[in-house]
């Protein structure tokens, strides 16, 4: 049995009761289930952990000590289990430096090519620079010189000062020189020349006089060889007729005399000390005005442990708004220094190689024109370049510049990159655990991705998704399905088997949508444009052909369109930014547009997506919304607080005072284990509870401030029902179907999804001002129909409110439920930035060119 399934028993990772799966080897599996139900810490935390935690532990105890290692997943035992390799939606590159091209490490292939096949030019002079050995000066003379040419050896002297003028000329004809050059005159040693007085000189010793003959051959090369040595690696040689060539063993540019070094793919690299731009780190940007301005010096140390939201380009909080990033003026945003960009193949530096979309990148890879030496020493990278490109276009990334921040990317598009990347490497008789691979994909290039992941499997893999496309669900080998709630609610196991089984199970909700039972509501269709129009004209950042978008006010806009068709460009990083600007006073620059309209209606602008609420175990749903504020508050008013001077600030644990100091308010201690995984303990004197006792001795209904923490929403609903303030703050998080969070549930445990949700939820139990624009970026993203079902309710009735929704979204059912639709289009890339479409739904699905509009008319089928 176990060698062609892998059986758990016991599984009881985080919400999971205690249930004992076998999934079949070699197979497309799909966990599904509403979210919170257990999906992530069956696949992700049960799976691969242990998977992972196995290969490491196998490994040498040297290995162990560069490799992080997990504790073991709480179950009792897994059989058949293979190495484990995860591809998360979250914790995805953000730190400055990543880009496409590094993540898909094509870029460390093109630094192979250009140190073996690039030739250096001379940044000043623009002379291609070569380093010579002696064998291959002398071919280069009887290559491009007639034999019987007549013509000099001459080695130069660089720099000789006045004062040392006599020493130097007489240990030249000490050593046996007879005579040298000086301003293109040939001058005899004996006796000493009368040179006019300079304040330096730059003499030439001449070494011999030849004839070019094959039979001479021995003897230039032994010319050749004295004058690199008297001159320190130079040699001129002068053709009697005219003309005169310049050798070095460095590279030395003959007219500036600057030394440039010889390329290594560290050269290329803006992570490496001898590639990163000296002025703005290899980060291609500089703050100004801001405390993160002064670039820190770059080297391996600091490379790691640079701050990896530094310079995020996307960041929204408080400090970032302030300032403004520039290109920076000395590497004009390549982030290589001069010595890297000095280096050209086929008449182009890296940086602009980078620049290019993989499309383009295939066209000048596939055409190099290489010699029977340099094919044997490049087809390699080569192959995998191409290999990676033809992924990636297959899975609709072809679009993407390789020079491109990872962190201005969706995570769909991430995920994507790295599914290249694996399929590429070419392994078998491993465990792939994805995380909803289908997020940010239009509906015409799903398909591409299923067969990519079929691959993965008819190479001898184990395919596991945790995903709600209906699609990826009916093509799966085998479904299960989690539930039949979220949190406690969940973790039980509803179906394990064939998804045409899965649409007769009665008691799991992703079978009642499969089988049609259960749908998604359409929308009672607002009449779009009544209380105004939001325009924006000439808008033309990155690929967007200077359009103008009209957004009904009052209303649901879904934008829509394929991978890469300009839909973040022209809401996020052109309408919101322009917005943001106008209502907010932002400082970060939107791209380019020549005029925007209608602003004056809106009040306030908001963007809810899914990046992490924080980056530290510390932040949580509690602390990123108000509700601790309004629960500490609570308990710094009860008479036992009053009667010791507690503040509100005693009993938070981000700050001394009320927290345990034994493990500074975290709960656990870390015990370093070197070569074995760390150990998370309880923390001994809180009992993981974070406070210290006296805190603790304060209780409200008899819980103290650690056991509200502990506390789920919907719980904490019923526990602080008497109390409008805390019930106020809480209504949102029941509302968009949050109920099963713990209120100090550790930020980085968080999916995507529940941080968008969470935001939203944070801006619902404000008091939002009338008018104001919400934003949201695939919304959809990590819910099941289910929980869809909740946000458009919620979404409805934002918009019956007179508030304004924009979503960009691939999700059929929610384009039918907008208001109004601009499809993006054509294609991605230079292909894109076209308003292909725009009107109700139905007018895009009576659209015979819009992509979406085909898609829209198969779901009205």
């Amino acid at each position: 049995m176990t060698q062609d399934h892998i059986v758990i028993r016991g599984a009881r990772q985080h919400n999971l009761k205690n249930f004992d799966l076998s999934l079949p080897k070699g197979r497309f599996i799909v966990i599904t289930g509403v979210s919170g139900s257990g999906k992530s810490s069956l696949a992700f935390d049960t799976l691969f952990a242990e998977g992972r935690r196995r290969y490491v532990e196998s490994l040498s105890t040297q290995a162990k000590l560069f490799l992080q290692n997990a504790a073991p997943a709480d179950v009792d035992s897994i059989e058949g289990l293979s190495p484990a390799i995860a591809l998360e939606q979250k914790g995805f590159p953000q730190a400055p430096r990543s880009t496409v091209g590094t993540l898909s490490e094509i870029h460390d292939h093109l630094r192979i090519l250009f140190t073996h096949l690039g030739t250096t030019h001379c940044s000043k002079c623009e002379q291609t620079l070569q380093a010579f050995t002696v064998p291959q000066m002398a071919q280069t003379l009887f290559e491009d010189w007639e034999e019987g040419s007549r013509f000099l050896v001459l080695a130069p002297f660089q720099k000789v000062p006045f004062s040392s003028l006599s020493k130097t000329l007489k240990s030249f004809r000490k050593e046996g020189f007879a005579r040298i050059r000086f301003d293109g005159r040939i001058h005899d040693l004996d006796p000493l020349p009368s040179l006019p007085r300079r304040t330096s000189y730059d003499l030439e010793i001449l070494v011999d006089r030849l004839v070019l003959r094959q039979n001479d051959r021995q003897r230039l090369m032994e010319a050749l060889e004295l004058a690199l040595k008297k001159s320190q690696g130079m040699v001129h040689v002068f053709h009697l007729a005219g003309p005169e060539k310049r050798f070095s063993e460095t590279l030395q540019c003959p007219s500036c005399k600057a030394v440039f070094e010889q390329p290594t793919p560290s050269l290329f690299s803006f992570h490496h000390p001898r590639g990163a731009c000296e002025a703005c780190n290899g980060l291609g940007r500089i703050v100004a005005g801001s405390r993160r301005s002064s670039p820190s010096p770059v080297g391996p140390s600091s490379l790691r442990s640079h701050s990896p939201d530094s310079l995020g380009p996307e960041e929204d909080d408080e400090e970032s708004l302030a300032h403004e990033a520039h290109t920076c003026s000395r590497c004009a945003g390549s982030r290589l220094n001069e010595a890297a960009r000095s280096v050209r193949l086929k008449n182009l530096t890296i940086d602009q190689v980078l620049s290019k979309s993989m499309h383009e990148l295939h066209g000048w890879v596939s055409s190099l024109q290489l010699t029977p030496q340099d094919q044997s020493i490049c087809e390699r990278p080569i192959r995998e370049i191409l290999d990676r490109i033809t992924t990636a276009q297959k899975l609709g990334l072809d679009y993407l510049a390789l020079d491109r921040a990872t962190s201005t990317l969706s995570g769909g598009e991430v995920q994507r990159l790295r599914i290249a990347q694996q399929v590429s490497s070419s392994l078998s008789g491993v465990l792939y655990v994805l995380d909803e691979p289908s997020v940010g994909l239009h509906m015409r290039d799903h398909h591409r991705l299923l067969e990519i992941l079929f691959r993965l499997r008819h190479e001898g893999n184990t395919v596991i998704l945790v995903e709600h496309d209906r699609d990826t669900i009916l093509g799966a080998d085998h479904v299960v399905d989690l539930g039949p709630g979220a949190g406690e609610l969940g973790g039980e196991l509803l179906f394990s088997g064939p998804p045409s089984l899965l649409q007769k199970e009665r008691q799991s909700l992703t079978g009642a949508y499969l089988s049609g039972h259960a749908s998604l509501p359409g929308s009672a269709r607002r009449e779009c444009f009544l209380k105004g129009t939001l325009l924006i004209r000439g808008a033309g950042g990155h690929n967007l052909k200077n359009i103008t978008a009209r957004f009904p006010l009052g209303c649901i806009t879904c934008v829509t369109g394929v991978s890469g068709s300009g839909k973040s460009t022209l809401v996020v990083q052109t309408l919101y930014k322009a917005l943001a600007r106008e209502i907010h006073g932002s400082l970060k620059e939107p791209c380019s547009f020549t005029a925007m309209e209608g602003h004056e209606s809106i009040a306030k602008v908001l963007v809810v997506d899914q990046r992490p609420i924080g980056k530290t175990p510390r932040s949580s749903p509690a602390t990123y919304s108000t509700v601790f504020k309004s629960i500490r508050e609570l308990f710094s008013r009860l008479p036992e607080s009053r009667a010791r001077g507690y503040t509100s600030s005693r009993f938070s644990y981000n700050v001394k005072g009320g927290r345990c100091e034994s493990c500074k308010g975290d709960g656990i201690q870390r015990v370093e284990m070197y070569f074995l995984p760390d150990v998370y303990v309880t923390c001994p004197y809180c009992g993981g509870k974070r406070y210290n006792s006296s805190t603790l001795s304060v209780v409200y209904k008899g819980k103290s401030i650690a056991d509200v923490l502990n506390l789920t929403f919907m719980e904490a609903a019923l526990f602080f029902k008497n109390i409008p303030s805390i019930q106020k703050n809480m209504s949102g998080f029941l509302e968009v179907g949050l109920g099963y969070l713990k209120l100090g549930q550790p930020a980085t445990t968080l999916s995507g999804g529940e941080s968008q949700r969470i935001k939203l939820a944070t801006e619902l139990s404000r008091s939002t001002p009338p008018g104001t624009l919400f934003i949201l970026d695939e919304p959809t993203r990590g819910l099941h129909a289910a929980d869809i079902e909740k946000l458009l309710h919620i979404l409805q009735s934002l918009a019956d409110r007179g508030h304004t929704i924009i979503l960009i979204e691939h999700h059929l059912d929610v384009i039918r439920a907008a208001d109004y639709v601009v499809d993006m289009g054509p294609e991605g890339g230079l292909e894109g930035g076209h308003i292909v479409a725009e009107g109700t739904p139905e007018q895009i699905a009576g659209n015979e060119n819009s992509i979406t509009g085909k898609y829209l008319r198969s779901l009205h089928a």
